[in-house]
């Protein structure tokens, strides 16, 4: 299994978080445990990826990418252990 976590960091080039996260209703759903995120606070949206070794990112991923207008600030891949 791997887990992949994507983040964005908002700023006045990308949409507002509030107008993405009702963007994030118009996305089909990720299979759980993976999820969309979001942090209003610190003005940051991303999603959070559980899935088999040799699964592709989901098209989930692409559409947010879309959505923001750029490529994620932070995109990690990690093994899960035991």
């Amino acid at each position: 299994m791997v887990v992949r976590v994507v983040l964005w960091r908002l700023d006045e080039r990308t949409p507002p978080v509030d107008e993405l996260r009702v963007r994030l209703d118009e996305l089909e759903p990720l299979i759980p445990p993976s999820s969309f995120l979001v942090n209003e606070a610190a003005e940051q949206i991303g999603m959070l990826v559980v899935a088999d070794d040799d699964e592709p990112p989901p098209a989930q991923l692409g559409a947010l990418r879309d959505l923001v207008g750029r490529d994620p600030d932070l995109y990690e891949e990690y093994e899960t252990v035991g």
